[in-house]
């Protein structure tokens, strides 16, 4: 038996996972336990976990829907799948499932994962989590094999009044009780709590901690996006402050600028982590000669930034990772393959605050082209192209 410890982000538990499944082993079982489960994670695992059952591996999976964790959405893509799935709740508010175990058992050996990673991509990729990977061989660790598994059954094979077998009606109790909401229910819950402590922080001091960038999980296929449901449509971004505490000495005063202009503050820089940098060439800067045109925005390309520290980008895929959580659609008008969102972002020029504004990223995986080209590019947009211009932005770093 062989016995590793996984420590998250360094080592991703989904690679781990993804490795198992691309051997060319057909298991006996596989088995998954988790607290919560998030729908782009399963809609990641689907194919392959189908795959292994019609080659004959039994598939069991044993969820829970404590704290909202699990969304309508995710049970209803898992009914689906034709396969042994268990509810596991605990009516005791104070009892939380909470659990997550993974096991992959095949005729000549077996790997178990016990840790701390949920069924999310947070918990296979970007949360820092921990847990142990047990690699057994038959028949030699078969002995040990059925020790270790002995006290996770009530998980592997669970049982008893707390347990339910997934089906329509379960869902359509859990949903009218209020216990299961929907992806844009756990949405919207996820932007109240987030402004709710963005307000919270007002008049704070600043964190002690720093920011660090760490890996983005793997861009999910366009065909399983579309299979995610449209966003509910966000409620406008308001500007936000820094607190006092965060801001340097203020400049002398100055004369208020013409109504409609935009205010200038001293020089902050946001907090976060910075996720990538360029040195604006004339064309991004929309400053071309007469007879040459622009390209109407900035070109999101790889320009030796990394992220994390020591990895360079793969610009094809990076930006579109960057910003998976905001609503894509199909660009009209445009190739088959080009979709657009919509992300709000605040812009600061020469120390002058333009406040919030909702910037176009387009992209289109075809513009790759075999040479490495850039695929993603943020539209300044009509409204703010005059701004951009006035501003002479080219060799200015963005």
């Amino acid at each position: 038996m062989n016995i590793r410890i996984l420590s998250q982000p360094e080592t991703q538990l989904g690679n781990e996972v993804d490795e198992l499944l691309e051997r060319d082993v057909t298991y006996r079982r596989i088995v998954f336990v988790s607290a919560f489960v998030a729908l782009r994670t399963v809609l990641r695992l689907r194919e392959r976990l189908l795959g292994q059952m019609e080659n004959g591996a039994a598939l069991r999976l044993t969820v829970g829907i404590d704290l909202g964790g699990t969304s309508r959405e995710v049970l209803e893509k898992l009914l689906r799948w034709n396969c042994e799935i268990f509810v596991l709740h605990n009516t005791i508010a104070r009892a939380t499932f909470h659990p997550k175990v993974y096991l992959f058992e095949g005729t000549a050996n077996a790997t178990l994962f016990v840790g701390s990673n949920n069924l999310t991509d947070g918990g296979f990729y970007t949360n820092y989590e921990a847990g142990t990977r047990y690699d057994f061989e038959f028949t030699t660790d078969t002995a040990e094999y059925d020790r270790l598994l002995r006290p996770l059954s009530p998980f592997l094979e669970p049982q008893g009044p707390t347990v339910q077998r997934l089906n329509a009606q379960l869902i359509e109790t859990l949903v009218t009780r209020g216990e299961l909401p929907s992806e844009a229910e756990a949405s919207q819950r996820r932007r109240v709590q987030a402004e709710a402590r963005r307000r919270g922080r007002e008049n704070l001091p600043q964190s002690p901690f720093a920011p660090v960038a760490i890996p983005l999980p793997p861009l999910l296929p366009d065909v399983l996006r579309r299979e995610e449901p449209t966003p509910a449509p966000q409620q406008p971004v308001q500007p936000v402050v820094a607190p006092p505490q965060q801001q340097p000495a203020a400049p002398p005063a100055q004369p208020a600028p013409p109504a409609g202009q935009p205010q200038r503050h001293a020089a902050l820089r946001p907090a976060g982590v910075l996720v990538w940098r360029k040195t604006l060439p004339q064309t991004d800067a929309l400053n071309v000669n007469e007879g040459s045109h622009h390209v109407g925005g900035v070109r999101l390309t790889q320009v030796r930034f990394e992220n994390p520290p020591g990895r360079r980008i793969d610009q094809t895929t990076y930006f579109r990772q960057l910003f998976a959580d905001y609503p894509w659609e199909r660009e009209p008008g445009r190739h088959s393959d080009q979709e657009h969102a919509f992300v709000p972002m605040r812009i600061m020029i020469r120390c002058r605050d333009y406040g919030v504004r909702n910037f176009e990223i387009s992209h289109k995986p075809s513009g790759e082209a075999g040479q490495a080209n850039y695929t993603t590019i943020l539209r300044w947009g009509r409204e703010f192209n005059p701004t951009v211009l006035r501003e002479n932005l080219t060799d200015t770093v963005f």
